[in-house]
């Protein structure tokens, strides 16, 4: 479709999104000039369109930077979880309600593979009495009755709800604070978890309504584990000091986050097949069985809009599917893998290459035509903790998610140099989302990217 199409098409909803009280449009970063990744890649003569930056190193640029940034709260970290742990110990319970979103949803589950399970899941408030203690994004009156009783309310940042710390105005109705209240109002405690309000890291140009490509499951996820990795070892060890585990997760994510630029050579050619499949009329889908986060973390604010829509059968030798994994070779996943190779898939994995020291036969990462280690090759998770046989706290589901972003970001830089701009989804949170979802969506279907 024409560019020229594609602004009328979403003329509508621009305006509505431009005119928001208060809030100047949503500009890009200042992004640091410098030549693609690799200057000699054979994709590179094909299509520039003038970019400085692939859409992916951007991705990893922006996530290294909420990580970043998120070194910033170690020492808040270790003073909550120091209180937390005393709450624990004189009778109290500590609560978590802090997984707004998709992926967050499923990867801050208390029973998630690698949960050291020290916190309590819960989605009401009501039943939590004085004394006890609770994390949560949540911002309303029944946060504030549990407040006014005497429980110690953490509120933590979240993209997706209304706080004092973005443009007001940005946030639709739909995400707003009833009776007009902000974190201020209800907690005892802010902590930041960085995500950026925006959602996305990339700024396309071919794209400028917003940023693409979600980031929650990196700034909720991390920041939920470096509380669990720091109360686990301070219940278990009073002595422990204020911070300790807590930096040590951040360290070891923040390591292999940067080691996912040892795949930037193998994204691009997986993305420039994608793309061509793609711009040949070919389907993209993805599945997660045994942790279903990463399957969600796609139809989300900023998210891609083509995958896991249309006929699967119709054009099954030029589709793609996509499969991301928290082991090496679980049977279902590697199953299904094979049977959309069969039917003439182009099958992408993600996922790590052995299992507490253990390289089984099968891997997903070998039976997928592009396979990519996620660096994560425990069961439980990074951390020791006194007294324990098992590890706690995962990586493999945030590493995995920012790959998986990775993908996408490159994805979408080989098609619009190729002249095809696929369509992404504004978040329904911000104001004006879903205007120009629905505007968009006639032409996304007629275009099918």
């Amino acid at each position: 479709m024409a560019e020229t199409s594609r602004r009328n098409v979403l003329r509508t909803a621009a305006a509505a999104v431009a005119g928001f009280a208060g809030g100047a449009a949503v500009g890009p970063r200042p992004v640091r000039a410098h030549a693609p990744h690799n200057p000699d890649s054979k994709w590179d003569h094909e299509y520039t369109f003038g970019h400085t930056q692939l859409f992916m190193e951007e991705y990893l640029e922006g996530t290294l930077e909420i990580l970043g940034s998120q070194s910033g709260e170690l020492d808040h970290i270790g003073e909550l979880t120091t209180r937390a742990a005393n709450v624990a110990r004189n009778g109290g319970t500590v609560w978590t309600h802090m997984s707004l979103g998709h992926m967050p949803h499923y990867e801050q589950l208390e029973t998630r593979r690698g949960s050291p399970g020290v916190m309590k899941d819960t989605r009401k408030f009501d039943h939590l009495k004085k004394n006890d203690l609770i994390f949560t994004d949540k911002c309303n009156r029944d946060v504030l009755d549990a407040r006014e009783r005497g429980v110690y309310v953490v509120s933590v940042t979240s993209n997706y709800q209304d706080n004092e710390f973005r443009p007001a105005g940005f946030t639709d109705i739909s995400h707003h604070n009833p009776d007009g209240l902000m974190l201020k109002d209800v907690s005892n405690e802010i902590l930041h978890g960085h995500t950026p309000y925006t959602q996305g890291l990339v700024h396309a140009p071919e794209i400028p309504e917003f940023a693409i490509c979600p980031s929650s499951g990196t700034g909720s996820g991390s920041t939920h584990w470096m509380l669990y990795a720091e109360l686990a070892n301070k219940l278990a060890d009073p002595g422990a000091r204020a911070v300790d585990k807590s930096a040590e997760y951040l360290s070891i994510l923040t390591a292999r986050v940067e080691r996912v630029r040892q795949h930037m050579d193998h994204i691009r050619e997986t993305a420039v097949i994608m793309a061509r499949r793609v711009r040949a009329g070919g389907r993209w889908f993805v599945k997660s069985i045994e942790h279903p986060g990463f399957q969600s973390e796609f139809h989300v604010a900023s998210g891609v809009r083509i995958v896991n829509w249309g006929d699967w059968n119709a054009t099954k030798e030029k589709n793609i599917f996509l499969l991301s994994a928290i082991s090496p070779s679980y049977k279902p996943e590697v199953q299904l893998a094979l049977q959309k190779q069969v039917e003439g898939a182009f099958v992408v994995g993600i996922g790590p290459s052995s299992l507490d020291g253990v390289v089984p036969n099968g891997r997903l990462i070998d039976v997928a035509d592009a396979g990519f280690d996620n660096f994560s090759p425990e069961s439980g998770g990074v951390i020791r903790v006194p007294g324990r046989d098992d590890t706690v706290c995962p990586t493999s589901g945030i590493v995995g998610n920012v790959i998986q972003q990775m993908i996408v970001a490159q994805w979408c830089d080989e098609m619009v140099r190729r002249g095809s701009v696929p369509y992404f989804l504004m978040g329904i949170y911000q104001k004006g989302g879903r205007e120009y979802n629905a505007a968009m969506t006639i032409a996304f279907e007629r275009q099918g990217f």
